[in-house]
């Protein structure tokens, strides 16, 4: 299952503006459910393991061994990631959450060179220009981390190995059925732990039912479907400098839904993270159109 880059590319923006307003109902979660990140991991993505499962269940190829081991190793970096930024959730606002998690534009390249890949000028060039653009959208007075952001740039580094996962279990199985299987083991790992350490309780879910019901749906459902299809075409740094546009559309929708302040430093900001995200991802297809077209010609 395959798909042009442009295409891929327009998935990974749909993740990005999915993800970005899903920072704002994991705010909300945190509010109404208190400090219970199994909890709420466990109910979202096993509801949507389930709105996956038709699609998947007749698929020969979604029962490959390559396919459940790929599913498999990214659940257990997702339940890491998504661990950290739920447990964030609770002393930052939706804005600060999707900027600091978005500095996994730059750990991903060096997660890749350690992996001995190779990462384009351009790549570097966009990645630093976002990351530059995280710096103002992120900076307070004092310049001073507190305990969430801790939580935050742990969860960005999970994240960056979760691209990397990711990029190369779709190149080699069945993209839906990579993220089935990462959905239930990610939410039934998160249930396991939930029992174990939190007051998991009917009540407890039906306070964070709403902001369960838009995570599931939208965060796990569409969005992290469309990364997996999205990385048969996309290389993993390619894709981060994507992605890592929901930090601008989490400011958006904290600023909209919950009246977070959006200024004029965080709109520099935000145009540097969308200019580093065209460098990398518009100039290259470009070129590439050009490469095709002078091929074509010689021949």
């Amino acid at each position: 299952m395959r798909i042009s880059v442009p295409v891929a590319d327009g998935f990974l923006f749909v993740c990005a503006v999915l993800w970005g307003a899903g920072f704002v109902a994991q705010r909300i979660a945190a509010q109404d459910m208190g400090d219970t990140p199994f909890t709420f991991n466990a109910a979202r993505f096993l509801i949507g393991a389930m709105l996956l499962f038709p699609f998947v269940v007749r698929r020969t190829s979604a029962r490959t061994k390559v396919t459940i081991i790929g599913g498999m190793t990214a659940a257990c970096v997702m339940l890491v990631a998504s661990s950290l930024q739920q447990k964030a959730m609770a002393t930052v606002t939706a804005g600060t959450a999707g900027f600091i998690t978005g500095t996994y534009v730059i750990w991903t390249p060096l997660i890749g060179l350690l992996w001995g890949q190779r990462v384009s000028v351009r790549v570097w060039i966009g990645a630093a220009l976002a990351l530059f653009g995280l710096w103002f959208l992120t900076m307070r007075d004092g310049a001073e981390f507190a305990a969430g952001d801790l939580y935050l740039l742990g969860c960005a580094i999970a994240w960056a190995a979760h691209v990397h996962v990711i990029g190369w279990a779709a190149m080699r199985g069945d993209a839906l059925g990579i993220a089935f299987v990462q959905f239930i083991v990610t939410g039934t790992l998160s249930a396991v732990i939930a029992l174990g350490v939190e007051p998991v309780s009917f009540e407890l879910l039906k306070m964070g039912s709403g902001a369960i019901t838009f995570s599931a749906v939208f965060s796990i459902g569409i969005a992290f479907t469309l990364q997996v299809l999205a990385q048969t075409s996309a290389p993993p740094s390619h894709a981060a400098i994507i992605l890592s546009l929901e930090s601008v559309f989490a400011e958006f929708s904290g600023s909209l839904w919950m009246r977070e302040s959006f200024d004029p430093r965080k709109w520099i900001g935000a145009i540097l993270m969308l200019a580093g995200a065209l460098i990398a991802t518009v100039t290259g297809i470009r070129n590439k159109f050009k490469l095709r077209q002078s091929q074509s010609v010689s021949s």
